[in-house]
């Protein structure tokens, strides 16, 4: 479910366009409001008591000419290091994480506030031409001057940071736990029968109208039309699912066709994949790391270690609960609306299949990725261990085409032995 102005205000705000620009005016404002204090004196008598804050026209030039220039000099710097990082993130991280690169606020705050400075001065220099002593103005100048350098400097620690890949993985770990927080959060599991609540006649396919990904769904504009309409909807399409014009993307249920324009305004079609709602987005960002850690160009082993070892906490967090109910029933508890949800055997293989084919040919990150399906068997549901086995399983099958050393074989068999009791002993104790 999603709030339409939500997300639409949340990627507007997105990029270097809204806050930079929105920053960039308040420089102007500030500017209007500081020329006219001193135009008018309101605070002459508590600016200069004692002479400290005097200056006369040529000087506030001065003074603000030199803000200007170096505002400017320093916000071509920050976007040619912003471009720099960006390329480095493309070219040895993974190239969607220049999506988060973009939403990143720091980076938005330094250009809009460098923006407000320079403007801030230049209309400050056309303004002081009829104020006889500009204290406020200059004041004002010099405090957002001291402002964007300190700024700054936080603009460089912060992307420091973020281009150690370490960081960038644990932080788009902590976005996917929390989108997957909320997926779970105050919603049943799902239970055996929910499905048979499907009624079991032919419906009325509702056709999209656009082809794109799919990157919302309105759980509450469904339930509205199916609950008026007395109907049930079963979609088709979920957060993620690239859609051709055309094609259906849900099966309607005593709901006419007059009803189509609110169905179609339910669910949001874009260009391009949002994490908004979208697991798989999220898993696949970080699969794609490690699968480049992995390839011959890059051969780096531990970033690859350090992908897994993150991914297999938040996937810890879907198996510990399991999946959420796909059915959502009216307050009369009549069902209304069957979400295509994705399957856990799914949510789980999208990440640990090319995790465990690209792993195959490296041992180290192979022995690191079996000890990470045997902590995410410590944790899970009973219920949901038979597929960390399967996956077991599959490793086993692999490793005993791949390696031909006895020792390295045996340090192998281990391990898999190791998880594959931990498993079973988890599904035996709780089940």
């Amino acid at each position: 479910m999603f709030d339409r102005l939500a997300i639409s205000t949340r990627r507007m705000t997105r990029g270097f366009l809204f806050l930079p620009a929105a920053l960039s005016c308040f420089g102007i404002v500030l500017a209007i409001l500081a020329l006219l204090v001193d135009s008018l004196g309101w605070l002459d008598g508590v600016l200069s008591p004692a002479g400290i804050f005097e200056i006369d026209r040529e000087g506030a030039e001065s003074v603000l000419g030199t803000i200007s220039g170096a505002m400017m000099t320093v916000l071509s710097l920050v976007y040619s290091l912003t471009l720099v990082v960006f390329t480095l993130a493309a070219g040895n991280i993974a190239p969607r994480l220049l999506e988060t690169f973009t939403d990143n606020r720091v980076n938005q705050v330094t250009v809009g506030l460098l923006g407000a400075t320079f403007l801030y001065s230049l209309l400050a220099l056309h303004g002081i031409t009829n104020v006889e002593t500009p204290r406020v103005t200059v004041v004002a100048g010099m405090m957002l001057a001291t402002v964007s350098f300190f700024w700054v400097v936080y603009f460089v620690h912060d992307t420091a940071q973020r281009i150690m890949v370490d960081n960038e993985i644990g932080r788009v770990q902590r976005s996917l736990r929390s989108s997957i927080d909320r997926l779970l959060a105050d919603e049943p599991t799902e239970a055996d029968g929910d499905r048979q609540a499907i009624p079991d006649r032919e419906g009325r396919a509702l056709r999209a109208v656009k082809t794109g990904y799919v990157t919302a769904v309105d759980a509450g504009r469904l339930m509205d039309v199916a609950c008026r309409c007395d109907g049930f909807i079963q979609m088709l399409a979920r957060p993620g699912r690239f859609l051709i014009e055309d094609e259906p993307l849900a099966i309607l249920y005593d709901i006419p066709e007059d009803r189509d324009a609110d169905l179609h305004a339910a669910v949001m079609v874009s260009d391009a994949r949002a994490p908004e709602g979208d697991i798989q987005f999220s898993i696949h960002l970080n699969v794609e790391i490690a699968l480049k850690a992995l390839s011959p160009g890059v051969n780096d082993a531990y970033t690859a270690i350090s992908a897994i070892d993150h991914l297999s906490g938040s996937l810890a967090r879907i198996l510990q609960r399991g999946a959420p109910s796909a059915l959502t029933r009216d307050k009369d508890d009549t069902p209304r609306v069957w979400h295509e949800i994705i399957p856990l055997d799914e949510i789980v293989g999208t990440a640990l299949h090319p995790l465990r084919r690209a792993s195959a040919p490296n041992l180290l990150v192979m022995m690191k990725f079996i000890e990470a399906i045997q902590r995410m068997a410590l944790v899970s549901n009973h219920a949901h261990t038979a597929i960390l086995r399967m996956h077991l399983r599959l490793i086993a099958a692999d490793m005993k085409r791949v390696v031909e050393n006895r020792d390295d074989r045996n340090a192998i068999a281990a391990l898999l032995w190791s998880a594959r009791r931990t498993a079973l002993g988890r599904s035996n104790s709780t089940g």
